[in-house]
Protein backbone atom coordinates (compact mmCIF):
# COMPACT_ATOMS: atom_id res chain seq x y z
CA UNK A 1 0.00 0.00 0.00
CA UNK A 2 3.00 2.48 1.10
CA UNK A 3 4.25 1.27 -2.56
CA UNK A 4 1.40 2.56 -4.54
CA UNK A 5 0.71 5.96 -2.56
CA UNK A 6 4.71 6.82 -3.35
CA UNK A 7 3.96 5.83 -6.99
CA UNK A 8 0.84 7.94 -6.85
CA UNK A 9 2.80 11.27 -5.17
CA UNK A 10 5.83 10.51 -7.98
CA UNK A 11 3.26 11.14 -10.57
CA UNK A 12 2.88 14.92 -12.22
CA UNK A 13 0.09 16.51 -10.91
CA UNK A 14 -2.55 16.29 -13.98
CA UNK A 15 -2.07 12.61 -13.69
CA UNK A 16 -3.00 12.58 -10.64
CA UNK A 17 -5.71 15.04 -11.14
CA UNK A 18 -7.16 12.75 -13.84
CA UNK A 19 -7.37 9.72 -11.27
CA UNK A 20 -8.25 11.93 -8.78
CA UNK A 21 -11.53 12.07 -11.06
CA UNK A 22 -11.85 8.37 -12.43
CA UNK A 23 -11.81 7.48 -8.65
CA UNK A 24 -14.36 10.19 -8.00
CA UNK A 25 -16.90 9.25 -10.96
CA UNK A 26 -16.57 5.68 -10.51
CA UNK A 27 -17.64 6.42 -6.59
CA UNK A 28 -20.83 8.47 -8.07
CA UNK A 29 -21.62 6.08 -10.08
CA UNK A 30 -21.37 2.66 -8.12
CA UNK A 31 -23.49 4.90 -5.21
CA UNK A 32 -26.19 5.41 -8.35
CA UNK A 33 -26.15 1.96 -8.98
CA UNK A 34 -26.64 0.86 -5.29
CA UNK A 35 -29.91 3.18 -4.86
CA UNK A 36 -31.49 1.61 -7.81
CA UNK A 37 -30.28 -1.70 -7.17
CA UNK A 38 -30.84 -1.92 -3.12
CA UNK A 39 -34.59 -1.03 -3.18
CA UNK A 40 -35.04 -4.11 -6.00
CA UNK A 41 -33.69 -6.19 -4.08
CA UNK A 42 -35.39 -5.55 -0.39
CA UNK A 43 -38.33 -5.35 -2.42
CA UNK A 44 -37.83 -9.19 -3.70
CA UNK A 45 -36.86 -10.33 -0.65
CA UNK A 46 -39.85 -8.99 1.51
CA UNK A 47 -42.42 -9.96 -1.30
CA UNK A 48 -40.49 -13.84 -0.85
CA UNK A 49 -40.68 -12.79 3.18
CA UNK A 50 -44.66 -12.49 2.44
CA UNK A 51 -45.46 -14.83 -0.13
CA UNK A 52 -43.91 -17.61 2.34
CA UNK A 53 -45.07 -16.20 5.73
CA UNK A 54 -41.85 -16.06 6.96
CA UNK A 55 -40.92 -19.43 6.38
CA UNK A 56 -38.10 -18.81 3.82
CA UNK A 57 -36.17 -17.70 5.95
CA UNK A 58 -36.59 -20.52 8.79
CA UNK A 59 -36.17 -22.82 5.85
CA UNK A 60 -32.98 -21.47 5.29
CA UNK A 61 -31.34 -21.09 8.89
CA UNK A 62 -32.78 -24.83 9.61
CA UNK A 63 -30.68 -26.33 6.45
CA UNK A 64 -27.72 -24.19 7.39
CA UNK A 65 -27.91 -25.56 11.14
CA UNK A 66 -28.06 -29.10 9.76
CA UNK A 67 -25.60 -28.80 7.28
CA UNK A 68 -23.74 -28.02 10.29
CA UNK A 69 -24.64 -30.82 12.09
CA UNK A 70 -24.20 -33.52 9.78
CA UNK A 71 -23.40 -37.22 11.16
CA UNK A 72 -21.44 -40.14 9.95
CA UNK A 73 -24.66 -42.61 10.20
CA UNK A 74 -26.95 -42.61 7.68
CA UNK A 75 -29.73 -44.08 9.26
CA UNK A 76 -29.93 -40.23 10.58
CA UNK A 77 -30.37 -38.48 7.59
CA UNK A 78 -32.59 -40.71 6.19
CA UNK A 79 -35.06 -40.74 8.57
CA UNK A 80 -35.02 -37.23 8.62
CA UNK A 81 -35.42 -37.37 5.00
CA UNK A 82 -38.23 -39.89 5.43
CA UNK A 83 -39.97 -37.40 8.29
CA UNK A 84 -40.20 -34.28 6.23
CA UNK A 85 -41.17 -35.92 2.84
CA UNK A 86 -43.64 -38.78 3.61
CA UNK A 87 -43.83 -39.30 7.29
CA UNK A 88 -45.50 -36.62 8.53
CA UNK A 89 -48.18 -35.97 5.71
CA UNK A 90 -51.27 -37.55 8.14
CA UNK A 91 -50.17 -35.22 11.32
CA UNK A 92 -51.64 -31.66 11.55
CA UNK A 93 -47.73 -30.28 11.41
CA UNK A 94 -46.79 -26.78 12.09
CA UNK A 95 -44.23 -25.74 9.17
CA UNK A 96 -43.86 -21.91 10.33
CA UNK A 97 -40.48 -22.43 12.08
CA UNK A 98 -38.93 -25.83 10.32
CA UNK A 99 -39.16 -27.79 7.37
CA UNK A 100 -42.13 -29.64 7.32
CA UNK A 101 -42.34 -29.27 10.83
CA UNK A 102 -39.85 -31.55 11.67
CA UNK A 103 -36.69 -30.37 13.92
CA UNK A 104 -33.38 -31.86 14.54
CA UNK A 105 -32.29 -31.69 18.24
CA UNK A 106 -29.59 -33.53 18.17
CA UNK A 107 -28.34 -36.50 16.15
CA UNK A 108 -31.12 -39.22 16.73
CA UNK A 109 -33.13 -37.21 18.05
CA UNK A 110 -36.37 -35.25 15.97
CA UNK A 111 -39.56 -33.23 17.01
CA UNK A 112 -42.19 -33.19 14.81
CA UNK A 113 -43.98 -29.89 15.77
CA UNK A 114 -47.96 -30.35 15.30
CA UNK A 115 -50.63 -27.25 15.48
CA UNK A 116 -52.95 -29.27 17.72
CA UNK A 117 -53.16 -31.80 20.40
CA UNK A 118 -53.31 -35.75 18.22
CA UNK A 119 -55.79 -38.84 19.31
CA UNK A 120 -54.04 -42.12 20.52
CA UNK A 121 -55.17 -44.11 17.63
CA UNK A 122 -52.98 -41.10 15.54
CA UNK A 123 -49.91 -41.13 17.45
CA UNK A 124 -49.89 -45.34 17.53
CA UNK A 125 -50.10 -45.46 14.04
CA UNK A 126 -47.25 -42.74 13.60
CA UNK A 127 -44.99 -44.56 15.80
CA UNK A 128 -45.89 -47.94 13.87
CA UNK A 129 -44.79 -45.81 10.76
CA UNK A 130 -41.25 -44.85 12.27
CA UNK A 131 -40.57 -47.85 13.65
CA UNK A 132 -41.21 -50.10 10.96
CA UNK A 133 -39.26 -47.82 8.66
CA UNK A 134 -36.05 -47.38 11.36
CA UNK A 135 -36.15 -50.87 11.60
CA UNK A 136 -36.01 -51.43 7.74
CA UNK A 137 -33.32 -49.10 7.20
CA UNK A 138 -31.27 -50.40 10.00
CA UNK A 139 -31.82 -54.14 9.27
CA UNK A 140 -33.50 -54.60 12.72
CA UNK A 141 -29.85 -53.09 14.99
CA UNK A 142 -31.89 -49.92 16.02
CA UNK A 143 -35.30 -48.64 17.21
CA UNK A 144 -36.82 -45.46 17.59
CA UNK A 145 -39.19 -43.82 20.86
CA UNK A 146 -42.13 -41.98 19.78
CA UNK A 147 -43.86 -39.71 22.76
CA UNK A 148 -45.66 -36.77 22.73
CA UNK A 149 -43.64 -34.16 24.22
CA UNK A 150 -44.36 -30.20 24.62
CA UNK A 151 -41.66 -27.71 22.73
CA UNK A 152 -42.17 -24.38 23.13
CA UNK A 153 -43.99 -22.65 21.88
CA UNK A 154 -45.31 -25.82 19.93
CA UNK A 155 -46.72 -29.06 21.22
CA UNK A 156 -44.17 -31.93 19.25
CA UNK A 157 -43.80 -35.31 19.21
CA UNK A 158 -40.36 -36.98 20.20
CA UNK A 159 -38.36 -39.44 18.10
CA UNK A 160 -35.78 -40.80 19.49
CA UNK A 161 -33.34 -43.68 17.88
CA UNK A 162 -32.31 -46.05 20.64
CA UNK A 163 -30.52 -49.44 19.74
CA UNK A 164 -32.53 -52.61 19.59
CA UNK A 165 -30.78 -53.83 23.00
CA UNK A 166 -31.85 -50.43 24.72
CA UNK A 167 -35.36 -50.91 23.82
CA UNK A 168 -35.39 -54.53 24.92
CA UNK A 169 -34.12 -53.13 28.22
CA UNK A 170 -36.61 -50.29 28.76
CA UNK A 171 -39.63 -52.74 28.08
CA UNK A 172 -41.46 -54.31 30.85
CA UNK A 173 -41.22 -57.75 31.63
CA UNK A 174 -44.40 -59.53 30.46
CA UNK A 175 -45.06 -62.88 32.49
CA UNK A 176 -47.01 -65.13 29.91
CA UNK A 177 -48.93 -68.48 31.47
CA UNK A 178 -49.42 -71.76 29.57
CA UNK A 179 -52.97 -73.27 30.73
Amino acid sequence: MKKILKKLNELEWYYQLFIALISFVLLALLIKFLIWVVPILLGFVILLAVATQGEIFSMAWQRYKQRNQTSDNLLYEKLYHWLTEEGVTELPISSLNFTQGVEVDEPGTYFVHINKEISDEVLEDFEMKVRQFVKTMSNGSTDSVVKRAKREPFLAIKVRLVSTHDMMLMQKPQREEDF
